[in-house]
């Protein structure tokens, strides 16, 4: 299907950015493949991965393509991967429900992207992943909600091992940015 069906076609950089091994890479992965490729062997990330793909916002003329960014989220790559942040328009911040500190970095993360990208404030989404790692959970629904409410982000739970909500946080980005490019029309239009 041709995204000429859908109306207008906006198209949105994403980045998408939290610790090492907390499952970016399988969350676009997963997105990307339709959840036909999860992947298997753990290849860290060394700067940035690149995939695109269109997405229909519903109940709207809009379809989002997205140019998502997956970062890498070792400390010695954070200078490096930052360049690429430049022109964002969304991000994505992750965090495995297993680990509490790579849900306390979340606040260095969010730190660290408004630090690169002064010149707006990014809208975005707090993605809590491993969610089907039930008996292992240490950072609770709550407190991922909590965080994201608190900075003005949207919320998804998410498991990219059982794709599990696995689209929620790049249809809530293309929500989002079908939304700003919307009221910002509006803002033009009554000039």
């Amino acid at each position: 299907m041709s995204s000429a069906n859908f109306g207008v076609l906006l198209r949105c950089k994403v980045i998408v950015v939290g610790d090492a091994g907390v499952g970016k890479s399988a969350i676009v992965q997963m997105f990307h493949s339709k959840g036909s490729h999860y992947p298997r062997q753990y290849n860290m990330t060394t700067g940035c991965d690149f995939v695109m793909k269109e997405i229909k916002v519903p109940e709207s003329d809009y379809t989002v393509e997205l140019h998502i960014y997956d970062c890498a989220g070792q400390s010695v790559f954070k200078d490096l991967t930052s360049q690429y942040w430049k022109n964002s328009n969304i991000v994505i911040f992750v965090y495995d429900v297993t680990k509490p500190e790579s849900f306390q970095n979340l606040g260095e993360w969010l730190d660290l992207v408004r630090k690169k990208c002064p010149e707006k404030v990014l809208p975005g989404v707090v993605v809590a992943n491993k969610v089907d790692l039930e008996d292992r959970v240490k950072v609770h629904t709550t407190e991922g909600a909590e965080f994201a409410r608190n900075n003005s982000l949207e919320f998804c739970q998410i498991s990219a091992f059982r794709d599990i909500n696995v689209e929620s946080p790049f249809s809530a980005a293309a929500k989002l940015y079908s939304q700003a490019y919307q009221n910002k029309l509006e803002t033009l239009n009554g000039i």
